[in-house]
């Protein structure tokens, strides 16, 4: 047996170890960094608002002013809620469900991805943007379905904001991990 041989044989094994030790390090390495740069949006807490109207000079009034109470009664957890739901009714039934999200999809979601790539300094296309909404726009029905399965009792409403959120949820999820495209 040649000692020579087994050695280089042996050197050459921990060579290859070390070769794939080192990927794995460059592999981690780059995960904590892109971990590290992800930023987290910052959250806003208000405290406490004061009205100290007495105080306010008031040229011209427009809008909508809303202290304390939802409009209609409503029983809309959020103020975010008060103000997507505007002129919008909500839907009574599965197929006004899927109506109401098709509608979404074409009024709502162009001006929220345009809004998202735009804080998040993303570069996307109108043509990129356009063939994400037209693809999520197709997987509506299945998502309706599945939401329907998952909870037969829920109300129509329930699903319109199910399947909404997850819409902003996965664009954005995208979004995060998009490298841009070549449709400038």
């Amino acid at each position: 047996m040649n000692y020579n041989q087994s050695w280089q044989m042996w050197i050459q094994q921990m060579m290859q170890q070390m070769e794939q030790q080192q990927k794995m390090i460059e592999q981690l390495q780059k995960k904590i960094d892109r971990l590290q740069t992800t930023e987290h949006p910052p959250k806003t807490v208000i405290e406490k608002i004061e009205y100290h109207f007495d105080q306010l000079k008031i040229e011209t009034l427009e809008g909508t002013l809303q202290i304390g109470l939802t409009p209609n009664g409503s029983e809309l957890s959020d103020l975010g809620d008060l103000y997507s739901n505007q002129g919008q009714q909500l839907p009574k039934n599965d197929d006004q469900v899927l109506h109401a999200l098709q509608e979404y999809m074409t009024s709502d979601v162009p001006s929220w991805m345009n809004q998202y790539v735009r804080d998040h300094d993303i570069q996307v296309s109108d043509t990129h943007k356009e063939r994400m909404i037209e693809d999520v726009r197709k997987q509506l029905p299945h998502r309706m379905e599945y939401y329907r399965h998952e909870n037969p009792e829920a109300p129509p409403e329930t699903l319109f904001h199910q399947i909404k959120t997850e819409v902003q949820h996965s664009m954005a999820q995208y979004f995060e991990t998009f490298q841009g495209d070549d449709d400038r």
